[in-house]
Order: structure tokens, then sequence, then C-alpha cells
């Protein structure tokens, strides 16, 4: 339960060294280091500024390497029995990908989990690389405000109920696992939701 202590003095002694975990987190994961990083700026452990900054600069990054990696991935094992596998995993979470890239890709990186494998499958299917430019750079802006400010206003909700460290890292806790549910929410009401035509 010393959790958000722990990464606030962990921020506090190693700056730097705190800041390429943050950033190497955006890159590797993403929501919840997003959410914890609006947790230590409520907490003012980390400058606001900074860290948006900071995650700005991984996420797109992010959006590169996501990209090249399935493009190389193409070229490297063309008919790959796995890739075969997670083309028709990402079909299936996303039926309208061939139709509709923009809106799967902008929608995907809000879905908890998808996104990764969505970037890497748009450069396997060599999706045109400015729709899904355009998808990701839209969508990181908003997931960027979105989860930090999350972060944000769950810690500031958190200690106006209760100014005791274990009762606020339960009730954070408990506002994660209740977002994490909407976002799955998200995902069968997108299956269901008819969309308009790429731009």
């Amino acid at each position: 339960m010393h959790v958000l202590p722990s990464l606030a003095q962990f921020f506090l002694s190693h700056e730097f060294l705190a800041n390429t975990v943050l950033f190497l987190g955006v890159i590797l994961e993403g929501e919840i280091v997003l959410i914890f990083t609006g947790i230590l700026s409520h907490m003012r452990v980390i400058s606001l500024g900074e860290a948006v900054m900071l995650v700005t600069f991984a996420a797109i990054l992010k959006t590169f390497i996501g990209y090249s990696l399935g493009k190389w991935i193409a070229l490297r094992w063309p008919q790959s029995k796995l890739l075969r596998y997670v083309e028709k995993k990402i079909l299936l979470l996303l039926p309208r990908f061939r139709e509709r890239p923009f809106w799967s890709i902008f929608i995907s990186k809000f879905v908890y989990g998808v996104n990764h494998v969505t970037m890497i499958f748009a450069g396997y299917m060599k999706a045109n690389f400015r729709i899904y430019l355009r998808a990701e750079l839209l969508s990181t802006i908003l997931w960027i405000l979105a989860f930090l400010g999350l972060g944000y206003f769950f810690s500031a909700a958190a200690f106006s109920i209760s100014h005791d460290i274990k009762k606020v890292a339960i009730l954070i806790l408990i506002f994660i696992v209740i977002f994490l549910f909407l976002q799955r929410l998200l995902t069968f009401l997108f299956d269901l939701v008819e969309l308009p035509p790429n731009k």
C-alpha cells in the first residue's frame, strides 16, 4: 500500500532515471503510466509541463516505431502463421480496419492493450501512412490529455475523500479498475457503431 510514497521518493531522489522509466513506460505500456504521471503531478512530485513534453515525445516515437516494426515484420516473415493469427485477432477486435483504417487506428488508442498491436498491424498491412499518422497524432493528443487528466483528477478526488495515503492508494486503484472496465465496454460499443468513411 506504499506505492504512491515509494514512487514519489523515487522521482525526487532519481530524477533522470525516473524520467527514463516514464519515457520507456509510455512506449511499452502507456495508459497506467500516464495515470500515475497525472497522480504524481497532482502531488507536485513532478512538473506537469515537463511530464507532458516527455510523454508526448515518447508517444510520437512509439507511433513511428510501431508502424516501422510492422513493415519490417512483413518483409521478414510475410507468410508467418503467428502473424496470420494476429491478423485474425485484430480484425475480430477492429472488423472495419481495411475499410476504415483511420477510425480503427483512432479508436484503438483508447482500448487498453490494443493500440500497440494495431500500430504494428498497420505497418504489416502497409496501411496508408498519411491516414495512419493523422489518426495516431490526433488520438495521441487526446489520449495524453485524457489519461494525464484522469490521473490528476483521480488523485484530487481521492485526497478530497481522505488524506490517509493507504486509503488514497486504495481509492485510486478502485478508480483505475473501474476505468479499465469502461474501456472494455467502449470496445464492445465500437463494434456496434457505424462510423463515417475515411477522409
